[in-house]
């Protein structure tokens, strides 16, 4: 009789302790509640009881407190469980993340989105940040593209889309999503910004090939170069069109590194010296 009180007492001590950690994660006292939820699973395990419950949402507040160590492996066993598969996989793939383990971390998410195909999105969200994050803008841009078609008109999925896009140089498509933002959301900074530097990218990118082309043309006849001239001509409109918009944004960014130096850049083809020679000092 005295153990059978002793293991029901132990019981109601772990039950005691899931219920004040539930307490404390209503009130978002996250830490408080990581603790609870982790000596309540201890309690419950002495007695030979498995509560998943208790593993996952201590794991869970561990991780909103960035204690990625302790959450790591809490996650891992709920994970093993198959225990609500797609959260688990997702918040174990932040605690990967945040112990700088982002291979693991994509794998658990890729992993996910198979096993949990109605929450492919959320997944989808996952990776486009991991990757964006990461430097890997080819599968950013293809993440956020999903990402921004299942959510369309949310501003921070469209300019980190557009964002990736020019990073691999998918010039037209990044200004589309900048320009269609400049309509949704009128005085957006972040995207003017973007659609500036990207616009100046693309045109940099045709003046350097009109003008390679009539370099390696050795023959080039007088016709040829009254066309190059106009082809550069209109060039240098992209390039207006560009530096009235990166001007307006170098106001807003004053220290903006990308601003500076592509209106420095811009500046030089325009054979602006002493504008360009402002921006070199600023430069850093």
């Amino acid at each position: 009789m005295l153990l059978t009180g002793l293991g029901i007492a132990a019981a109601q001590n772990a039950d005691v302790l899931k219920s004040d950690a539930i307490s404390a994660e209503s009130q978002e006292q996250y830490a408080d509640a990581a603790r609870l939820f982790e000596e309540a699973h201890a309690a419950y395990k002495a007695q030979n009881q498995l509560d998943t419950v208790c593993v996952y949402r201590a794991g869970m507040n561990y991780v909103k407190l960035d204690q990625f160590e302790k959450a790591l492996p809490l996650l891992e066993e709920v994970y093993g469980l198959n225990y609500n598969t797609g959260r688990t996989s997702r918040l174990l793939a932040d605690a990967y993340y945040g112990l700088k383990q982002p291979e693991k971390s994509e794998e658990v998410l890729l992993k996910g989105k198979e096993s949990v195909p109605a929450e492919a999105v959320e997944f989808d969200k996952k990776l486009a940040y991991l990757y964006f994050n990461t430097g890997q803008y080819e599968k950013a841009a293809e993440s956020f593209g999903i990402v921004n078609e299942a959510n369309p008109g949310k501003k921070s999925y469209m300019y980190l889309y557009g964002f990736s896009l020019e990073r691999i140089k998918k010039y037209d498509e990044a200004i589309a999503i900048f320009e269609t933002m400049q309509e949704q959301f009128p005085g957006d900074k972040r995207s003017k910004k973007m659609l500036g530097v990207t616009m100046f990218e693309k045109t940099d990118v045709q003046n350097e090939a009109e003008v390679k082309r009539y370099e390696e043309n050795k023959k080039a006849k007088l016709e040829d170069y009254i066309g190059t001239k106009k082809r550069l001509e209109d060039i240098n409109e992209g390039y207006e069109h560009a530096r009235v918009i990166l001007e307006e944004s170098l106001t807003e960014y004053p220290n903006d590194q990308l601003v500076i130096t592509s209106l420095y850049q811009l500046y030089k083809k325009q054979f602006k010296e002493d504008k360009a020679e402002q921006m070199k000092k600023r430069m850093k």
